[in-house]
C-alpha cells in the first residue's frame, strides 16, 4: 500500500503525543507558551511549575529514551522529568531529575543535563538543544491545537483523513473545458 500523506498524519495524529491535545488544558498551554515564547506574548500568570509540565508531555517521547538503562552503580533508570533549563547562547541546556533502581530495589534520584545520545555515559556529551528548534516545536504544538479545535477534536480530524476522498469525473482547466 502506498504511504500517503493522509495515512502519515492519521498514524501522528494516533501517537500518544497528539493524544494529550484531547486535553483542552494541554492545548490551552500550547497556545499560552507559544505566543509568550515566539510572539512576545504575556507571560503574566505562567509559573515556572507550570512550564515544566507542559514541557514534560510536550517532549515525552525524547524524555522515554534511556528508560531501563542500567547504571555504572548496577542501578536502572525507571523514569525521567524535566526541572530546569538555561540559556547558553542561542541554546537550551536542560536538566533532568533522573529516578533509577538500585539492584537491592531501593531507589533514589539524581540530577543530570540532556546528552546528545540520551544516555548517562561520561563520554555522552551534554546537549546543546537550539532555542530554534524549541520555538519551533511550541509554534507546531500552538498549530496542531488550534486545528484540533477547530476540527470538532482528534477523533473528527482522523475520521477526515481516513474517510475515502470524493472522486471527480474530470478534471477542469482554466477555461472549464474537461482535460
Amino acid at each position: 500500500m502506498k504511504d500517503t500523506k493522509a495515512q502519515r498524519a492519521a498514524e501522528f495524529l494516533r501517537s500518544d503525543f497528539a493524544a494529550q491535545f484531547d486535553d483542552p488544558a494541554f492545548r490551552r498551554a500550547a497556545l499560552r507558551y507559544d505566543a509568550a515564547v515566539n510572539d512576545g506574548g504575556d507571560t503574566a500568570g505562567l509559573t515556572g511549575a507550570e512550564l515544566y509540565a507542559f514541557a514534560n508531555r510536550l517532549f515525552a517521547r525524547e524524555l522515554r529514551q534511556g528508560l531501563g538503562e542500567r547504571l555504572r552503580d548496577g542501578g536502572v533508570v525507571t523514569a525521567k522529568r524535566l526541572v530546569a533549563a538555561y540559556l547558553d547562547g542561542d541554546a537550551v541546556i536542560l536538566e533532568l531529575d533522573i529516578r533509577a533502581r538500585r539492584p537491592d530495589g531501593s531507589e533514589y534520584d539524581y540530577r543530570a543535563p540532556v546528552t546528545r545520545g540520551r544516555t548517562s555515559a561520561d563520554t555522552d556529551e551534554v546537549l546543546r538543544l537550539p532555542l530554534r528548534r524549541l520555538r519551533d516545536r511550541l509554534r507546531g504544538a500552538a498549530m496542531l491545537a488550534v486545528g484540533i479545535e477547530r476540527a470538532g477534536g482528534r477523533d473528527r480530524v482522523l475520521g477526515l483523513l481516513q474517510s475515502p476522498a470524493p472522486r471527480t469525473t474530470a478534471l477542469r482547466g482554466l477555461q472549464g473545458g474537461a482535460r
